[in-house]
């Protein structure tokens, strides 16, 4: 970020107090992540004050506080920027910040009821390749992760991929006007929120609020297989209604309305035909034809933004390629962390702390065995076992050593199986039994090659309720 707490306090007409001089380099709102140069943000829960953690924060090493007016710094030498709301003012600094980045900054909104979090992932692993690239963390896309993942923005950067989640109508507004998207991609428009906005015509326009932040010259990039965003004439009513001028809207799918469509699809692999009447064979390390769809959205929004279709596809095909560390799977009714591939204490340890961050209302950590420990073998997996117990609420152990997680988990439920195929078995039922109850759910899956742990997440990328 490498601000001085003078200009946060001008984004946020705020009061200062201290030197105006000083330098924040990032922000954080946990003060345990709080080191040198951060600027700690105070925020106001309904179950927390952060106010308490302001000097925790500065003894970590903070360089600044951002707090509510009322709030009384203990010491004076303490650099201090005092607000009227500090979740606001996250959002006009980070407004701030890409204001001043003007046209030297590309920047691509992803937003939609499913798999905004993966193809946010691909589009951002192929402008990468051309550009240097910031992309939200895991599912940071409300009004305190897409601030947060702002902040983290550095001179070198050139392209910013913000993902857009919301829970209701002006949300995404929100969002959208603090980065000004160039470009921006709605996956689909599906029934999450159904409850709330009461129909998928507002999910739609809930949706689209994404263009708000847009200019004329903008490109809006549309799932055409999606029975609510193909209908343009629909799209560009409600964009009319919304006084936004109409951005350049580009389709993707397998049906004829589509720009860039696809054509043979055997899992991942398919030809895609370009506008220009080109076509590419498109072969995907990444299994699963919703993939098809998350590639097609990276491969128009790396065109829109100057990389050749050509050198996409080349891209695109190492995508995945380190299959082995932390995938997010966003599903219709939650994550699958899928990091199968192996599995150590450290690992263990960074994969839990993973899930704990998940927004879902019910954490599943289904852990296998760590092999190839020797006398270390009982206390790792002891230790691991704990941790679980942490940050998940429901423990599925699968093999011998795996016990030991099973004898330590104090959480809400605990089950034990000798190999990953019986714990397919048990887990499905189990997850679909909460699913159906409208729970949404984080479930990370991991363990040592050996255990087969991908079985598990096979069977849950497959799963349909």
């Amino acid at each position: 970020m490498n601000l001085n707490i003078k200009k946060i306090a001008e984004y946020t007409s705020g009061t200062l107090y201290g030197d105006k001089d000083v330098i924040v380099t990032n922000g954080v709102i946990d003060s345990r992540k709080a080191e040198q140069g951060s600027l700690f943000i105070a925020l106001k829960g309904e179950n927390t004050d952060g106010h308490r953690f302001v000097e925790t924060a500065f003894k970590a090493g903070a360089a600044a506080a951002m707090v509510q007016k009322g709030y009384s710094v203990a010491a004076e030498d303490r650099n201090v920027v005092a607000v009227d709301n500090t979740e606001k003012a996250m959002g006009d600094i980070a407004a701030g910040i890409i204001r001043e980045r003007g046209n030297s900054l590309i920047k691509v909104a992803v937003t939609g009821s499913v798999g905004k979090t993966s193809t946010k992932d691909m589009i951002a692993f192929v402008l990468a390749q051309k550009y240097k690239t910031l992309k939200s963390k895991l599912n940071h896309n409300n009004e305190l992760g897409l601030p947060l993942t702002v902040m983290g923005l550095e001179k070198e950067h050139q392209v910013l991929v913000a993902e857009m989640g919301m829970r209701g109508m002006g949300q995404i507004e929100y969002l959208t006007n603090i980065v000004k998207p160039d470009i921006a991609v709605i996956t689909n428009i599906g029934v999450a929120h159904l409850e709330l906005l009461g129909s998928r015509e507002n999910i739609l326009k809930a949706k689209l609020e994404v263009c708000k932040g847009m200019k004329a010259d903008s490109t809006l990039v549309l799932n055409g297989d999606n029975d609510m965003l193909s209908q343009e004439n629909i799209v560009r009513n409600i964009l009319s209604e919304y006084g936004v001028s109409c951005p350049n809207i580009i389709y993707f799918g397998t049906e004829g309305n589509s720009d860039y469509k696809a054509e043979n699809i055997h899992g991942s692999n398919y030809l895609l035909f370009t506008p220009s009447g080109e076509k590419f064979e498109i072969r995907l390390k990444v299994p699963g034809v919703h993939n098809v769809y998350n590639s097609m959205a990276a491969i128009c929004v790396a065109n829109s933004a100057g990389i050749s279709v050509e050198d996409a596809v080349r891209t695109l095909s190492e995508f995945g390629k380190d299959v082995s560390r932390q995938k997010i799977i966003e599903m219709p009714w939650g994550y699958i962390i899928d990091d199968t591939y192996n599995a150590g204490p450290e690992s263990m340890e960074a994969s839990l702390s993973v899930l704990g961050e998940m927004k879902a209302d019910l954490k599943i950590a289904a852990l296998g065995d760590m092999l190839e420990l020797g006398e270390m073998t009982e206390k790792s997996h002891s230790k691991v076992g704990m941790l679980a117990a942490k940050h998940a609420d429901i423990l599925l152990a699968v093999g011998h050593n795996s016990m030991l997680y099973y004898d330590v988990f104090s959480g809400e439920k605990k089950i034990h199986t000798n190999d990953s195929a019986a714990g397919a078995n048990v887990l499905l039922p189990l997850i679909k039994e909460y699913i159906c109850k409208g729970k949404r759910l984080a479930i990370l899956v991991k363990g040592s090659n050996a255990m087969k742990m991908n079985i598990i997440s096979e069977a849950l990328i497959h799963f349909g309720v």
